[in-house]
């Protein structure tokens, strides 16, 4: 039963030694095992639109300029306030079906009237699925809503759990969520895409290279605009990749190429190694003020994709129960800790931090993995939330008590 895999999907964890004797007979695949090869690994033909996501570079402004070539039209382009150029971000979090919260939160800022056109939009995971569409604006609304409440789990993915336990790669298929996403990111919506990008609008997606044990950036501005017959392909299986639950949804290969030989990384979840980001390049906002005639006003969006509070209920005195909660309950404060390093950077920066989050009050629970009427109340509850003006938060719940 594919119900509740997206939170026990440790289950296969667990059962791993067991059964590694009897595993069936899988496709061997040409990964990449040495750290060296893999750290010199690209897409052919599209050297440049991926970099690694935890890399502190020793020359942050040559590291900017190399892998943000549109970052200066961005800059040139930048509205003013007061004479200062103006950046608004907004970074949406990872949530599985939880996503159809920062869907209806958007669509509710629209109807408000004041939902900026972001000079940067980041994903991960759930979040991945939504930056494009809100990436190219209210135009897109619509797409959202009925990506985020229309499907249930038949319609998007199929259990395979016994091949997914002696030898296959997940214990679900998804080859009809692979048909919904080719439904939705066409060609059209690339060349939209890439358009955004040459004005210098930057959407960036985040997947986890598991062989490396690394995160990765994806510059999807710059795939959408390389013209490469292969980018609406590598598109969407970056953004597959980035939903990809591991051990409950397949990963996704990549073929990449190192001194003209082929590799095939797998790529997984965004989410296991960083559940949000606001910035492609890990060093200080500061560092980025050169490309400005002037320091600009930055103001951060976070949409976090589930709760922040604690959510209290009676765990089965069961194995699998009790290492699916303590799993969950990592996977949450791992979340709050890089909430807090990002208020810490937009802090040291002076910049505005915002982050709005499903709130404690909203109690509805799915009946399944992915509960159309789960999902369109949680919609609504965005919707609600983005015309009230988004409920934001000025700081993490660790600094602000929301937490509790």
């Amino acid at each position: 039963m594919l119900i509740r895999l997206a939170s026990r999907h440790v289950l296969l964890i667990l059962l791993l030694p067991a059964l590694a004797g009897c595993a069936a007979a899988t496709v061997p695949r040409n990964g990449i095992s040495d750290a060296s090869i893999a750290q010199r690994a690209i897409v052919p033909g599209l050297d440049g639109i991926r970099f690694w996501a935890d890399e502190v570079p020793q020359d942050p402004a040559a590291e900017i300029r190399q892998k943000l070539p549109n970052l200066p039209r961005l800059a040139q382009g930048a509205e003013l306030e007061n004479g200062r150029p103006v950046v608004d971000i907004l970074a949406l979090s990872g949530g599985g079906a939880d996503g159809a919260f920062g869907a209806g939160l958007l669509a509710g800022w629209t109807e408000r009237g004041n939902r900026p056109e972001f000079e940067i939009v980041t994903g991960v995971s759930a979040g991945a699925i939504i930056a494009p569409f809100a990436f190219l604006g209210p135009k897109y609304d619509p797409a959202l809503r009925e990506i985020w409440t229309q499907y249930g789990t038949s319609e998007l993915v199929t259990a395979q759990i016994l091949p997914g336990l002696l030898g296959g790669s997940s214990l679900a298929d998804t080859t009809k969520l692979q048909e919904l996403v080719a439904k939705y990111i066409d060609k059209a919506l690339l060349r939209a895409i890439a358009a955004e990008y040459r004005k210098g609008r930057l959407l960036f997606v985040l997947t986890t290279n598991i062989d490396a044990q690394r995160p990765v950036v994806w510059n999807l501005g710059a795939l959408a605009a390389s013209r490469d017959p292969y980018a609406l392909d590598l598109f969407r299986k970056v953004i597959l990749a980035s939903a990809a639950i591991p051990a409950a949804f397949p990963p996704v290969n990549i073929s990449v190429e190192v001194d003209g030989k082929r590799y095939e990384e797998m790529h997984i979840d965004g989410g296991t190694t960083r559940e949000v980001f606001v910035s492609p390049v890990q060093v200080p906002f500061k560092m980025f003020d050169a490309l400005y005639a002037k320091p600009p006003i930055r103001r951060l969006y976070i949409v976090k994709n589930g709760k922040i509070t604690p959510e209290t209920e009676v765990v089965k005195a069961q194995t699998i129960s009790i290492a699916a909660r303590a799993i969950s309950t990592l996977i949450k404060n791992q979340n709050l800790g890089e909430l807090y390093a990002i208020y810490r950077r937009a802090k040291d920066a002076g910049a505005d931090f915002n982050l709005a989050a499903i709130p404690a009050a909203f109690t509805v629970k799915p009946k399944e993995l992915f509960d159309p009427e789960y999902q369109d109340a949680l919609y609504g509850e965005g919707v609600r939330i983005g015309r009230a003006g988004g409920n934001w938060l000025k700081a993490p719940p660790q600094i602000s008590g929301t937490g509790r």
